[in-house]
């Protein structure tokens, strides 16, 4: 099982702050976990923004990562403020 935390609007956006799934097999790496999570929520695209960051297993992670299925995977969305 996988453990997804959201972030800021993206929380607002999912509607739940976190949610522990099992992966379909064919979702095997950070892109291919965006795209399904996109699809699943109806994100319109939201986590392939690239100034959305993913933190697996809570280090800030670039570029595209492979999944085990066991991680806790975090997507920050970049914080407005002024």
């Amino acid at each position: 099982m996988i453990k997804i935390l959201y972030f800021g609007r993206l929380r607002e956006n999912v509607g739940c702050r976190e949610e522990t799934l099992a992966l379909p097999e064919d979702i095997a790496t950070i892109s291919a976990l965006k795209q399904w999570l996109n699809t699943e929520h109806e994100l319109d695209g939201a986590l392939q923004d690239p100034s959305v960051k993913t933190m697996v297993n809570q280090t800030l992670v670039h570029g595209d990562v492979a999944l085990s299925g066991d991680e806790e995977i975090g997507f920050l969305p970049p914080v407005g403020g002024g």
